[in-house]
């Protein structure tokens, strides 16, 4: 099950120099946006053109199907795969909204 930062802990979404927005941080290197960009071909979805702030609205861009079919796929487990590195189990124990590892103890 993925347990994801960016809606569980209102992590920031992150704007890429190349005008993407990304729904992390954590997806704008370039292997893990090699990995969403091959996930979305795979289910047939335009993430270039999705996800350009130039062509489309922060709200069109959390609407469209890429966006949407990621949200869903946390439920399910179809998500790319940095989402199971950063927030699948035992990826981390924080209390913060970015970092990996914090003052988190179970039981807290």
């Amino acid at each position: 099950m993925i347990s994801p930062r960016c809606l569980l802990h209102n992590m920031a979404m992150f704007l890429s120099a190349d005008n993407h927005l990304k729904p992390c941080c954590f997806l704008n290197t370039t292997e893990p946006w090699n990995e969403f960009k091959d996930w979305a071909k795979k289910h047939n979805l335009n993430i270039e053109d999705d996800l350009d702030v130039t062509k489309h609205s922060i709200e069109e861009i959390i609407n469209s199907p890429t966006w949407l079919k990621l949200i869903a796929g946390f439920k399910t487990g179809d998500t790319p795969p940095e989402c199971h590195r950063s927030c699948g189990p035992g990826s981390y124990s924080s209390t913060s909204q970015s970092a990996k590892h914090s003052d988190y103890k179970p039981g807290n």
